[in-house]
């Protein structure tokens, strides 16, 4: 009896190998995806001093961002961004962000939100809500441009119990590595 299991379990451990080594079915894993991105962008900045309401220009600013993104998961984006404001004070920020994509490789459309965080010369935190467009103009060289809507609510820049919130348009490339 035990001379059966065993020819048995060699049988089908024969079998399972050829199986396995004999499938016509091709099997990929998930390909992690990087890019990047830069932008130069401006806008419109809403907020609250002396009480009464400002509205100013928004800082001209650059982002350079590193985007993630899994082949086989494509419509989700994750997104590390670095920004720095260029007029008046200079100030250094993150913003991480996530990102929804519909449509078709060659032009895209996004859904964008974040957390933006200034940490240098000051503070500010809030969060973000935006969308873009991406168009492709190769397999490696994309332009883009962006709306977005950051409102600041923590920091030692606000005005006690105030908001800033900033609207602003960003253009710039995308390159796939």
């Amino acid at each position: 009896m035990r001379y059966q299991n065993r020819k048995n379990i060699c049988f089908l451990t024969i079998g399972a190998a050829l199986i396995v080594l004999l499938s016509t079915q091709d099997c990929f894993a998930q390909r992690p995806v990087i890019e990047g991105a830069a932008s130069v962008g401006s806008g419109v900045s809403f907020g609250s001093g002396d009480g009464r309401s400002v509205v100013l220009m928004t800082p001209t600013y650059l982002d350079l961002d590193i985007i993630y993104y899994n082949d086989e998961a494509p419509k989700l984006e994750y997104v590390i961004g670095f920004q720095a404001e260029l007029q008046g004070r200079v100030s250094v920020g993150i913003v991480p962000q996530l990102r929804f994509t519909v449509g078709p490789k060659a032009v895209m459309l996004y859904g964008i939100i974040g957390a933006p965080i200034v940490f240098a010369p000051f503070v500010l935190a809030g969060v973000e809500i935006g969308s873009g467009l991406l168009w492709w103009v190769n397999d490696i060289f994309g332009l883009f441009g962006e709306v977005v809507m950051d409102l600041f609510f923590l920091g030692n820049d606000l005005q006690k119990d105030g908001m800033l919130a900033q609207l602003d348009a960003n253009f710039g490339v995308r390159i796939s590595f």
